[in-house]
């Protein structure tokens, strides 16, 4: 279904909207081009999510399995943030993520923008994105 618009907040009812709502916004002037799912090792697509806006870091916890796990290349700086739990406007804080990535003209990756889709309400989000000032950086596509 497409993106319910509507409302005070946008809305999806699948992933798909959110891949889609990360593709429509412009960060710092990039574009998000390319999505990457953030899937547990136990096959879980449902967390929740620290995140630091200040220090641009996010660490997600599967809501089956507890596991955490940093995002990208936020335990680089977790250790000076000041993450607090992601909440959805219904309260909830369980969401579907997705990681967009804006590339640079060589392939290295520009910008991330943490995606989120609530599991409760569908309201689509972004609570975090950061610049990446250093390259390589082909392992930041593994680590969504």
């Amino acid at each position: 279904m497409p993106i319910d618009k509507s409302g005070e907040w946008w809305k999806g009812s699948e992933y798909a909207d959110l891949q889609e709502y990360l593709g429509l916004l412009d960060t710092e002037g990039y574009l998000v081009e390319r999505v990457v799912q953030s899937v547990c090792t136990c096959g879980g697509i449902v967390f929740r999510l620290q995140a630091d806006a200040e220090q641009g870091c996010a660490a997600r916890t599967c809501v089956t399995c507890s596991a955490r796990a940093f995002i990208c290349d936020s335990g680089d700086y977790w250790g000076e943030a000041e993450p607090e739990w992601v909440r959805c406007s219904c309260g909830s804080e369980r969401f579907e993520i997705g990681v967009g990535f804006a590339f640079r003209a060589d392939g290295d990756v520009r910008w991330i923008t943490i995606g989120v889709r609530c599991t409760a309400c569908g309201v689509l989000g972004r609570p975090v994105d950061w610049k990446i000032d250093y390259g390589p950086t082909a392992h930041l596509l593994q680590q969504a």
